[in-house]
């Protein structure tokens, strides 16, 4: 990582939002608050009559999610909350970033998505004792806390080389379980009875998404593998004979970092394998249709 990456991004943040500053402006606020991939942006433009506006700018999430990756410290976490100030001339500004705050980043009448709590997590993972109390109690229930060993994978826009492990071909799943919290459907398998080694989680919202989760591209299914996210992705299955098959899109299997085929042979009982059956299919089948796969059989 580059030792001025933070401030390279902090300076393309403010060359985005000077390009649409009214006339007469002495000083821009960007205030961000983001959680995984889920955001609030809130832009003021002050000017020299001591009025202040109101802008919505585009192109300002690429730059943010690398700040965030930037500012990762091992089993520490990201910030939560950035604030930039930014003068008319020159290229200095003023940040301030919170990794730890005991009441939540977001506006009481902001609605976060539980899913939005995994992906922070699992990307940027914390020692339990640096996991906010707000964090904790919008955990969905039934969802295991993600280890704090892992170092977050770099965001695709700035990943120079491939990972040093080859992709995950297949697995060997020994427990199942669901969970239904409100707002949100998790279906879990891993490779160990008692729910640790490796995990894949299959998450699906039960409530209607909102104009950002859309514009995001969250106003679908999601798919957890330890450190790492993507929403859709899954462009078959097939299950037969106690063995799972998925197909992955390019692009998800590169996030997630498994082959574009994996497969999953399930040491479970009839039980787990009726619940993964209805589950999946209910999972698969939620969110917009281009991200439904074209062929399930379970």
């Amino acid at each position: 990582m580059p030792a001025n990456w933070t401030d390279d991004l902090c300076m393309e943040i403010g060359r985005i939002v000077k390009a649409a500053t009214p006339d007469g402006w002495r000083e821009v606020v960007v205030h961000r608050c983001q959680l995984g991939t889920f955001s609030t942006t809130a832009i003021t433009y002050r000017t020299a009559d001591g009025s202040s506006r109101h802008h919505h700018v585009e192109g300002l999430d690429g730059p943010f999610d690398q700040l965030k990756f930037a500012q990762y410290q091992q089993g520490e976490g990201t910030w939560f909350v950035c604030r930039l100030d930014y003068a008319p001339r020159g290229k200095s500004y003023n940040a301030m970033m919170s990794t730890f705050d005991v009441e939540p980043p977001f506006a009481q009448d902001i609605e976060v998505p539980a899913s939005a709590y995994v992906e922070e997590l699992t990307k940027y993972p914390r020692k339990p004792e640096l996991i906010p109390p707000w964090m904790r109690a919008g955990w969905p229930e039934g969802v295991p806390l993600p280890g704090s060993a892992s170092i977050p994978a770099f965001p695709p826009a700035v990943e120079e080389a491939g990972p040093s492990w080859p992709p995950l071909k297949e697995m060997v799943v020994r427990t199942i379980g669901r969970d239904d919290d409100p707002g949100l459907v998790v279906l879990g398998m891993a490779e160990d009875a008692n729910g640790t080694g490796t995990v894949l989680l299959f998450m699906m919202s039960t409530e209607e998404a909102d104009e950002q989760e859309i514009r995001l591209g969250m106003d679908t299914y999601c798919v957890v593998r330890d450190q790492a996210t993507t929403y859709g992705g899954v462009s078959a299955c097939n299950l037969a004979s106690r063995r799972l098959t998925l197909h992955f899109t390019q692009e998800a299997a590169e996030a997630l970092d498994v082959e574009p085929i994996l497969q999953i042979e399930l040491q479970v009982d009839d039980d787990a394998v009726e619940l993964l059956r209805t589950s999946l299919r209910e999972i698969l089948l939620s969110g917009r249709d281009d991200q439904r796969p074209h062929s399930i059989h379970l």
